[in-house]
C-alpha cells in the first residue's frame, strides 16, 4: 500500500441491497495546494478531522475509505479501483509541495477524473472544492465546468440561512427548514448555469445588511449535475470543524453518497434560470 495513504481500508454499506457485495470504494483527497484549511490539517499521526468523520461514517455505514494527499492517485488506474471520489481540496492540485508538501497529480489527472466519472463514477466536492484549480481571469477551466463553479471571495463566518428549492431530490429528503449552519460562506463566479441543478440556496438579505459581500441576490451553495454516466455533488459547507461533526450534515454527506454512487434517479435536469431569480 502506498505510503501517502492514511486510512486503512473500511467497511461501509450504503444499503440493504450492498450489504451482499463488497461496498463502495471511496477516495478521498485532502491535498492543499493553496490555502490549508484547519479541518484538513494532518496531525502527528497522519490523520486530520475531515479524515477522522468520514472514517466514523464509513465504520457505521459499511464501504472502503482510503484518504490520501497524494493526488498522484488521481489517475486513470487508481480511479478505476474506486466507486465515489471526494475533494477537500484547494490549489493546482498537478503541484507538488504547495501548503502541505504534498505530491502533485500529472498533467491529465483531470482529464482522467472527469473521464471516470462520464464512465460512471460518483464525485462530491466540499467547502474548498470550488476553489481549486482556480484561475484569475474569464477563461474556465475544465475542473471549474466540472465541479459547476468557481470560488470568488468570502466574508465572515456567519449562521447562515440554507433554502433547499428542490426538496424531491434525494439528497435533500431529510434536510431540515430552515436550515441555519454557522460556517464560512463563499460566493463564486464563473457558474456553470447550463448544467448545474440547483438543490439549495443561501438566504442573503438578512446578512447583506451587516457585510457587503452578502448584499447580492440569493444564490446557490448547494448543487448537482450528471455527467455521462456519472454524477457530481457540491456544498459549500464545511469549513469549520463543528460542522463536520453536526448531525444534520452527516446525514447530508450519506445522502449525497448515496446517490452520487448511482442510487436512484439523478433528477440533475438543469434549472438554474428557473430557481435563482
Amino acid at each position: 500500500m502506498l505510503k501517502s495513504i492514511t486510512c486503512a481500508f473500511v467497511a461501509l454499506i450504503f444499503s440493504a441491497t450492498a450489504m451482499a457485495q463488497e461496498g463502495p470504494r471511496v477516495l478521498l483527497l485532502t491535498k492543499s495546494a493553496g490555502f490549508q484549511h484547519g479541518a484538513v490539517k494532518n496531525d502527528k499521526d497522519g490523520n486530520n478531522h475531515v479524515s477522522n468523520i468520514m472514517q466514523k461514517l464509513c465504520d457505521e455505514n459499511g464501504a472502503t475509505l482510503v484518504s490520501t494527499k497524494d493526488a498522484r492517485l488521481i489517475n486513470e488506474l487508481t480511479l478505476d479501483r474506486f466507486d465515489l471520489v471526494i475533494f477537500y481540496t484547494t490549489g493546482d492540485l498537478t503541484i507538488s509541495g504547495g501548503s502541505d508538501g504534498s505530491p502533485g497529480m500529472s498533467d491529465t489527472g483531470v482529464a482522467e477524473l472527469t473521464k471516470w466519472i462520464e464512465n460512471g463514477g460518483g464525485f462530491i466536492g466540499f467547502h474548498c472544492a470550488t476553489d481549486t484549480f482556480h484561475t484569475n481571469d474569464e477563461k474556465v477551466s475544465p475542473y471549474t465546468k466540472l465541479i459547476g463553479a468557481q470560488f470568488k471571495t468570502h466574508g465572515k463566518q456567519f449562521k447562515g440561512s440554507i433554502k433547499v428549492v428542490d426538496p424531491t431530490h434525494p439528497t435533500m429528503a431529510e434536510t431540515p427548514q430552515p436550515w441555519v449552519v454557522n460556517d464560512e460562506y463563499y460566493v463564486f463566479n464563473n457558474l456553470n448555469k447550463k448544467n448545474i441543478h440547483v438543490l439549495a440556496m443561501l438566504e442573503t438579505e438578512e446578512e447583506g445588511k451587516k457585510q457587503d459581500k452578502y448584499a447580492i441576490p440569493s444564490y446557490p451553495i448547494i448543487w448537482c449535475s450528471q455527467e455521462g454516466k456519472g454524477r457530481v455533488y457540491y456544498t459549500v459547507q464545511g469549513h469549520r470543524e463543528d460542522v463536520w461533526t453536526n448531525p444534520d450534515f452527516q446525514n447530508n454527506i450519506l445522502l449525497a453518497a448515496y446517490w452520487a454512487l448511482g442510487n436512484g434517479p439523478a433528477q440533475a435536469k438543469p434549472n438554474y434560470k428557473k430557481v435563482v431569480k
